[in-house]
């Protein structure tokens, strides 16, 4: 830190992997400007913000250990999937997206955090796999009002799945698929407009 706030020229690290530990401002200005990509392990002492998760997250490929789990995270879609990018100690606070997610960046960001997701842009078109469609709305996440496009041919939990998580339209790209179950979840499977 006190190296890369007085120069502005390029830092080279001739030992990449050697581990680091700081707070997350700490961490950000050590990793300013234009340092050799770091290869050790990171480790956050306080609860990062979304902005320094992900700019650490850039300047290195080491596993990042956050030692403070439960921060609320608050940012776009874009920039929560690249600050969970790579290893990263897994996140137990909240998360709250600002912008629509794609299906790989809520997927990406379910698997990130235990804590509960909540969509600020509820309403964004979502078009995937029926197994990724049912890992990007796993676990606590706000109701999905928008489009939802299923590209292969989804099962009777997958469907259930799918179906519970939103109230917009469903969109099966494959529609002869097999689909067998208890008449209950049958009907859940069906609910709404599919």
């Amino acid at each position: 830190k006190a190296i890369n706030a007085a120069t502005t020229g390029a830092i080279t690290l001739n030992v990449t992997n050697g581990a680091l530990s700081g707070s997350a401002a700490d961490l950000v200005l050590g990793f300013a400007g234009t340092v050799t990509t770091h290869t050790g392990t990171v480790t956050f002492t306080d609860a990062p913000n979304v902005a320094q998760l992900k700019a650490v997250n850039a300047a290195t490929t080491g596993a990042i250990t956050l030692a403070v789990t439960n921060g609320a995270l608050s940012g776009s879609a874009a920039d929560l999937d690249a600050a969970f990018a790579g290893t990263v100690t897994e996140h137990t606070g909240t998360v709250t997206l600002t912008t629509a997610p794609s299906v790989a960046q809520l997927k990406a960001i379910n698997a990130a955090t235990t804590g509960a997701i909540t969509l600020n842009v509820t309403n964004g078109a979502l078009s995937g796999s029926a197994a990724d469609l049912v890992l990007a709305f796993a676990g606590s996440v706000t109701e999905h009002t928008g489009t939802v496009t299923i590209t292969d041919a989804p099962n009777l939990a997958q469907l259930k799945a799918i179906n519970a998580a939103t109230t917009g339209a469903i969109t099966l790209g494959v529609t002869n698929g097999a689909l067998s179950g208890s008449t209950a979840d049958l009907l859940a499977a069906f609910a709404g407009t599919v």
